[in-house]
């Protein structure tokens, strides 16, 4: 996974590492444009789907599928970046 975010590292301005559920709540408030979280159980990101989806973003595994199930999860503020992200972290 370490060269699929460098893809989309390298073409982002401001990388951080961790936060979660706070990064999902700095995106649903518009403070950040994408959250990659490469592990996730269920019950960390099940209550961040509906908020983040509320505020106009996206929440989906790796493989566009719906992310209640956990796993590499990735979320966008708005579908551009996020197929942007998508194309980028899987090759």
């Amino acid at each position: 996974m370490d060269a699929e975010f460098e893809r989309v590292a390298s073409s982002t301005r401001l990388t951080r590492y961790g936060g979660e559920a706070y990064a999902g709540a700095m995106l649903a408030a518009g403070m950040i444009d994408l959250c990659f979280e490469p592990v996730l159980e269920p019950y960390d990101v099940v209550a961040l789907i509906p908020i983040i989806e509320q505020a106009g973003g996206i929440v989906s595994c790796l493989d566009g599928t719906c992310a209640e199930t956990g796993g590499a999860i990735l979320m966008s503020g708005s579908p551009r970046p996020h197929d942007d992200a998508l194309r980028l972290l899987n090759g």
